[in-house]
């Protein structure tokens, strides 16, 4: 993304993006994924010795492992949102994990409020999506059903027909969710490295209406397609009106 601005040409990113990650970062990937193995390896004992001392315990140790668990389930969670964005860092410039994370973890802690709503309103525009999908998939087998009155307990089929559905739109709607977080990783990126003015951004045209200084960006993008006279006019009216 940030080597080539005409995007028309790529060739066969997928393809090519397979070979860097098998060729210089399977290290990386394993080691995300050992850390949260980890992670759930100490929730297993925990609950392992939490079955052992089942009936011994006092009201002090099951609130103890409790808070325990939980704490290791959000820890377990955060890690994996940021070991997604760590890789999407190292598959943009090729860092190593744990630099790759310090990076992804700056850009989510300094656009806070821009992730709570991405990730609000993407998630329940994907929940709706797996919704539509299992919905409309035993719409099809009631109706099938309804042609051949002689099955009995029809619900059995019906049920284990909603959740393949909603297995199979998770597993392609999982790709969605990590396509958005990927352009935002790289909207993260290419408003830190660019301007907008001095340095273009190599977002497009829609994205730059998010960026601070997007008005002044898109002012420069038009008055370079426009003739002279023209652009000239039409920049000065816009100062005009914003009392520059």
């Amino acid at each position: 993304m940030f080597s080539v601005r005409n995007k028309s040409n790529l060739g066969f990113p997928i393809l090519r993006s397979f070979s860097n990650l098998v060729r210089y970062h399977l290290g990386t990937v394993a080691m995300g994924s050992l850390i949260i193995a980890l992670v759930q390896l100490i929730r297993s004992i925990l609950a392992a010795i939490q079955y052992q001392l089942k009936g011994q315990e006092n009201a002090v140790s099951r609130c103890l492992f409790r808070t325990c668990q939980c704490c290791l389930y959000c820890f377990e969670k955060i890690l994996k949102y940021l070991s997604r964005n760590a890789y999407i860092e190292t598959a943009l410039f090729g860092y190593s994990f744990c630099q790759a994370g310090q990076r992804a973890f700056k850009h989510l802690s300094s656009n806070a409020l821009r992730v709570a709503a991405i990730n609000s309103v993407g998630d329940f525009v994907l929940f709706l999506g797996k919704a539509l999908v299992v919905i409309a998939t035993v719409l099809i087998g009631i109706k099938m059903f309804d042609d051949k009155p002689g099955i009995r307990h029809v619900w059995v089929p019906l049920v284990l027909t909603g959740l393949f559905a909603y297995l199979v739109a998770h597993c392609f709607i999982t790709v969605y969710e990590m396509a958005i977080d990927t352009i935002f990783i790289c909207f993260c990126e290419d408003c830190e490295q660019n301007d907008g003015l001095n340095q273009p951004y190599y977002m497009s045209r829609g994205l730059m209406e998010f960026v601070q200084n997007s008005k002044k960006a898109l002012a420069v993008l038009d008055a370079s397609s426009m003739p002279p006279s023209q652009a000239w006019s039409t920049t000065s009216t816009r100062q005009a009106a914003s009392g520059k």
